[in-house]
């Protein structure tokens, strides 16, 4: 029995190995691998060749010269921007001291003019403190020469009067109220005592006296007999109407209207 296949390399000779790779059917099959990388499927073929021998360096610090030339850009805008607020507020200023000049040379200008005519203006404080005063004198005063006139004609053809009594308020001092329930305001009160030859009808008296101006309510006193003259006894109280207003016209034009009216409905 022959020994010599002991001799013989394990797995044959390089050479051998070699040449039962390049054979068809042995080792490697002759097509293209499938399932190799993308990279060895997927070749360019024809296109230009392209090589970046830059280092990363010299990238760097383009885009860094980039981002300086922004910085660069935004801030000469907001240079711009600032010079301009500026100019305007310098403008803005300006005008103003212009106009506060203007203003105040006008106030100069109207200050002389009314240095000019200062005793005009002393005399026409004067006035109107008087007329004030005027107004203030004349707040409680009645026109009682004309009131009792008036008073007069109310009266009963043959009726005088005979005596007459006036209490009333003073710019000072208020009036003092009745504290009997249901009796108005007064600012004055009238007694006054009438004479008739024949028996008064004090209720006539009384309707008639409603037609005064001011007029709030009337009490009648006693009625004596005396040489064959009835005497009758009035007291009558008398509201703000009555006042003259000599020295304010519109509060004369309202209260004489409002005689006008009362006139008018006693009338009817």
């Amino acid at each position: 029995m022959s020994l010599a296949f002991l001799t013989k390399p394990i797995g044959g000779s390089k050479k051998g190995a070699a040449d039962d790779t390049d054979k068809p059917g042995k080792g490697r099959p002759a097509g293209p691998v499938r399932g190799g990388s993308p990279a060895s499927s997927h070749v360019a073929v024809g296109g230009p060749p392209r090589v970046d021998l830059m280092p990363p360096e010299v990238q760097l610090k383009r885009s860094q010269l980039r981002t300086r030339r922004s910085l660069r850009l935004v801030l000469f805008a907001v240079f711009l921007v600032v010079v301009v607020a500026c100019g305007g507020a310098w403008a803005w200023s300006t005008l103003a001291q212009t106009s506060l000049a203007t203003a105040q040379s006008e106030q100069q200008s109207l200050i002389a003019q009314q240095a000019k005519y200062s005793k005009v203006t002393t005399i026409q404080d004067a006035t109107t403190l008087i007329k004030a005063a005027q107004i203030v004198g004349d707040a409680t005063e009645i026109d009682w020469q004309d009131y009792l006139s008036r008073l007069q004609a109310t009266l009963p053809a043959g009726v005088t009067l005979a005596t007459v009594s006036i209490d009333t308020a003073d710019p000072m001092t208020a009036y003092a109220q009745s504290a009997t329930p249901l009796q108005g305001d007064r600012i004055a009160t009238l007694a006054f005592t009438a004479t008739s030859p024949s028996l008064p009808s004090i209720p006539v008296w009384l309707d008639g006296l409603k037609t005064l101006p001011g007029f709030v309510d009337a009490t009648p006193g006693q009625v004596s007999l005396a040489d064959g003259v009835y005497s009758a006894d009035v007291t009558m109280h008398i509201g703000t109407d009555a006042f003259a207003n000599r020295f304010d016209p519109k509060k004369k034009d309202a209260a004489n209207a409002g005689t006008s009216s009362a006139s008018t409905v006693g009338g009817n």
